[in-house]
């Protein structure tokens, strides 16, 4: 038994305000028919995610669609280069698996300001 779930659209933001901007609104006519704040519109538009029920009044003023069917993300497919089937061990050899390794590290050197001895007493 599988229920569809719904999830905010990643670009809900670009969605509003090409919606918004295709009805000839500006940001303050959008909240006034809102009646919400303009912060919450202009926060809303550069990606910070708003409550769900300010979703449902953007969603309704502006007649779009930001919920969409979520997508399970948990299967991650590994290919491999020759004909024969690949094994957990491949897999593990991959190029892709292995962490790069930072050629640049800079040499940790002394801070300034303190001696080679540590802090002097005060006597």
């Amino acid at each position: 038994m599988t229920k569809d779930v719904l999830e905010l659209a990643n670009d809900f933001h670009s969605r509003i305000r090409n919606a918004r901007e295709h009805r000839g609104l500006s940001q303050e006519d959008l909240a006034k028919q809102m009646n919400e704040k303009i912060a919450v519109i202009q926060k809303t538009e550069n990606g910070i995610r708003p409550t769900d029920t300010l979703l449902n009044k953007f969603a309704k003023a502006l007649d779009i669609k930001l919920f969409v069917e979520s997508v399970s993300h948990a299967h991650t497919i590994v290919a491999s280069d020759n004909n024969r089937q690949m094994t957990i061990s491949d897999a593990k050899k991959s190029p892709e698996s292995e962490p790069k390794k930072n050629k640049n590290q800079k040499k940790k050197g002394r801070r300034i300001g303190v001696s080679r001895t540590g802090a002097r007493s005060r006597r």
